[in-house]
């Protein structure tokens, strides 16, 4: 039977160009998400530029475990952290003392913002261990000077005013240290050596160092004696240094801060979502466009199943077909996806969600699960139909293939409703991941929801055709009308890939837009302070900035409030948690929802206060680790009411976070004050004040671009795609009704009534397909409204129609032209000859 899929496919190929074009188109959208997930998560392979004269560096885990069970049958999960834990000063002190040490230099790396650049004071002991030059100055030799390497412009002499975590201060440039030779690859590069787009690293004195970074040690570089190998020393001081990570030869670079990091970590987590989307529409449209081209050919199959073909043969036939297509068009779309892959990752640069210099890189497996998905998908789609195909008996294949009398079997029936019940489950809970971590989940919903509507329309369509047809009038809407609803199984599948267009939008979009927006709304009802005041650039307001603003007349409070990240033991691995570092006095500024304990208990460095939904009572000592992996047992005072803003935050008392991670402010809140007063105070700590309602729509405004320009780089491929596979399978469907066209015409139809009937026949099935997805979006927004009405007061349903809109006009416009342009060029062959043409 695969001798006879050949002969079939070299006979026929015309009528596999459908197919191919779905496939090849498919397989490069996976392909292409998968080569760029695959750059994001690989890393960046820069060399070691701080510790190149170090031979191995001690730095703290950035990990935390879980370990459940016992004995061999013990598990550990690991989950890794942004920041690692310091070192102690008494491990720094003994790993001096290791054999073999010859040198040991406590690091330490303080976050500063260098006159709105963003930047890193170091001791200046640790100059000596990146690749500089000789020194262009002095060396720092009292606590007001700083050296600076090339990236930071300055020259010795000049005067710098540098926000620091103790409030800003003025140094002046005593030194420059340049690249060391031959660190630079070419022209221009000799900056780029020394920090790699990093922040700018500046040197001040042991001392300075030490002071800004709390007695913080980052990391301990050593460097070994005469005669000991680095194997030999790493070895040494992983046996005095337990738990501690041990680094050497390239990995040394792990130390040091990787100015791509958070930007790979987005980018990864976006293209995470994308690759689902991209997965799900090439499944979707595939498939059904496999199954299409099987159905079209139930008549070719009848007439093999008189000739004596047994039902196997028909099945083997069909999936021999199905390999070769699948095999040359996942070729073929792999190859395009080295095209599109690099223009796609530049764009994510471009928009801020990668590294400005992050590509798309060549790598074999994502090419071959690609192909290999596709030709999986390609096997399932052609299967499904051929088993239809060659269950019936002979005698009558025959009348099957040509009145489509049951469309709905149990197996569409019994998945349509299980997908259904799926996307309702997780409708109901959506609201308590929110829109910052849910994402991932309003697609899943979606896609959840667009595969139940793709497998019940028949049914749906049913009612939908004479509906949307009704208005249609005359001779040519009327069979418009009984061509859409006698040919059902066409029907569906030219539907099904507008439904997918123009639902993944219509879903996706209001259903983000509408969470956010409840958040928002819940966010500017909670804050009752007056005003509050954020820092102007990367670092944020020092606490004797906080304490200015505090000490402004007429100010009854100024709460601080940092962002951070906590790990919590869920099930059997650690799970990340917002958190936010909180000062006192958070009921003045705040409207919280407290339904147990007290806020005023939220003091000192063993308290927190959560949301309901964790479960924890008030009083019970609970586990947390911070974002540098520190392990704590804070004592529950407050529980507060579930609420979009807080769910999955944990409240920790500011004084917890000067004790393990020392940073400025994010924002802080204000009560009370003159506004001029305190905007010059603000100002003094490189920061600013506005007045709350100003605060709060410029942070929505940011957020929403955001918002819409991930939903664009997750959507946007997807949907191209689709739009794609809406005119082709339009195309495919048109020119397998050749005959019946020259039926038309030979009864006495002129090629404008036919040509309108072919258009008006298009319209329905584009107005069918989109109404199908309006419906599932009414009722997943209906079901999210329902659900929000119990965390929120009055939620409202927010409806991008704009770009929903132009996505179903899209839609019907190529659904439109798909079908008119090849009806007018079949219709320039005489009725006659058409008609006698073979299918």
């Amino acid at each position: 039977m695969l001798t006879l899929a050949g002969q079939t496919f070299r006979s026929r190929w015309t009528a596999f160009v459908g197919t191919f074009v779905a496939l090849c188109l498919g397989v490069c959208l996976l392909a292409t998400t998968g080569l760029a997930l695959t750059s994001s998560v690989g890393g960046t392979d820069r060399a070691t530029r701080w510790y190149r004269n170090a031979d191995v560096v001690v730095a703290g885990p950035n990990s935390v475990s879980v370990s459940t069970g016992t004995g061999d049958e013990r598990y550990t999960s690991t989950t890794d952290t942004r920041q690692s834990r310091p070192v102690p000063a008494e491990l720094a002190a003994r790993l001096g003392t290791v054999p073999g040490v010859a040198v040991a230099v406590p690091d330490r790396q303080v976050p500063v913002d260098l006159a709105g650049t963003p930047g890193i004071v170091r001791p200046w002991s640790a100059s000596a261990l990146g690749g500089y030059g000789a020194l262009v100055g002095e060396p720092p030799t009292v606590d007001g000077e700083l050296v600076s390497t090339s990236p930071g412009g300055h020259r010795p002499g000049d005067r710098i005013r540098v926000q620091t975590p103790d409030g800003p201060r003025t140094f002046t440039i005593s030194g420059v240290l340049p690249p060391a030779a031959g660190t630079a690859d070419g022209p221009g590069d000799e900056e780029r050596a020394a920090d790699q787009d990093g922040p700018v690293v500046v040197f001040g004195t042991d001392r300075v160092a030490a002071a800004l970074a709390g007695d913080r040690i980052s990391a301990v570089a050593l460097r070994a004696g005469d005669g000991v190998s680095v194997g030999t020393l790493a070895g040494r001081v992983r046996a005095a240094a337990p738990g501690f990570r041990v680094l050497a030869g390239d990995d040394r670079r792990a130390a040091e801060p990787d100015p791509d990091d958070d930007a790979l970590a987005l980018a990864a987590s976006l293209l995470g979502t994308t690759a689902g989307v991209a997965t799900f529409v090439s499944v979707f449209v595939v498939a059904g466009t496999f199954s299409f081209a099987v159905a079209q050919r139930r008549r070719e199959f009848a007439l093999l199943r008189t000739t004596g073909a047994t039902p196997r043969q028909i099945r083997r036939l069909v999936l021999g077909e199905a390999v070769l297509v699948g095999v040359l068009a996942g070729l073929a779309g792999s190859l395009l996806s080295l095209v599109t892959a690099p223009p796609y990752a530049h764009w994510l640069a471009r928009s801020g969600f990668a590294p400005e210099d992050f590509t798309a890189r060549f790598v074999l497996w994502p090419l071959l699960a690609a192909s290999g998905a596709g030709l999986l998908v390609a096997l399932l789609g052609a299967g499904v139909a051929a088993r239809r195909a060659a269950r019936v008996r002979p005698v009558e294949a025959l009348r099957e293939a040509s009145v489509d009398t049951r469309v709905m079997g149990w197996g569409r029936w019994l998945f349509g409703l299980l997908f259904l019940g799926g996307a309702v489950l997780l409708l109901a809970a959506l609201p308590e991941i929110g829109v910052s971590d849910g994402l991932a989940m309003v697609m899943l919903v979606a896609q959840l929801a667009l595969v139940a509507a793709g497998l019940l329309a028949p049914v749906l369509i049913r009612v939908l055709v004479p509906l949307l047809g009704a208005p249609l009038r005359g001779q040519t809407g009327a069979i418009a009308r009984a061509s859409a609803l006698s040919a059902l199984r066409r029907t569906s599948a030219t539907a099904a890939p507008i439904l997918v267009t123009v639902g993944i939008a219509a879903t996706t979009l209001p259903l983000t837009a509408t969470l956010w927006q409840a958040e928002q709304s819940a966010a500017r009802e909670r804050v009752t302070a007056s005003a509050v005041a954020t820092a102007s650039g990367p670092v944020g307001l020092a606490e004797p900035t906080v304490a200015a603003l505090g000490r402004v007349a007429g100010v009854r409070a100024a709460v601080p409030s940092r962002q951070s990240e906590v790990y919590v033991r869920s099930d059997d691995y650690p799970e990340e948690y917002s958190a936010r570092y909180v000062g006192a006095g958070l009921d003045r500024v705040l409207r919280l929802p407290v339904v147990a304990g007290s806020l005023d208990g939220l003091t000192g460095t063993d308290t927190v206060a959560v949301s309901r939904s964790m479960g924890w009572r008030v009083g019970e000592r609970v586990q947390v680790w911070l974002a540098d992996t520190t392990k704590v047992r804070l004592r529950l005072v407050a529980v507060l009411d579930d609420s979009l803003d807080l769910d999955r935050t944990l409240l920790l008392p500011w004084e917890l976070g000067r004790a393990h991670q020392p940073g400025g402010a994010d924002v802080v809140y204000l009560d009370g004050g003159d506004p001029a007063a305190l905007d010059a105070a603000a100002v003094a700590g490189g920061g600013r004040v506005l007045p709350t309602a100003e605060h709060l729509v410029a942070g929505d405004a940011v957020q929403y671009e955001q918002n819409r320009v991930a939903l664009l780089a997750v959507l946007g491929m997807a949907l191209l795609y689709t739009g794609i596979a809406v005119a082709n399978t339009l195309v495919m469907a048109t020119n397998d009704r050749r005959r019946e066209l020259a039926v038309l015409r030979l009864t006495g139809a002129t090629p404008g009534q036919v040509l309108r009937m072919v258009g008006l026949e298009a319209v329905l099935v584009g107005l069918a397909g989109t109404a199908l997805a309006g419906l599932v979006a009414a009722a997943m927004l209906a079901g999210l409204r329902a659900r929000l009405a119990e965390l929120v007061a009055q939620p409202q349903i927010s409806v991008p129609w704009t770009p929903i809109a132009l996505i179903a006009a899209g839609c019907l416009l190529a659904a439109v032209l798909a079908s008119l342009v090849p009806t007018a060029l079949a219709l320039r062959t005489p009725a006659a000859q058409l008609a006698g043409m073979p299918e």
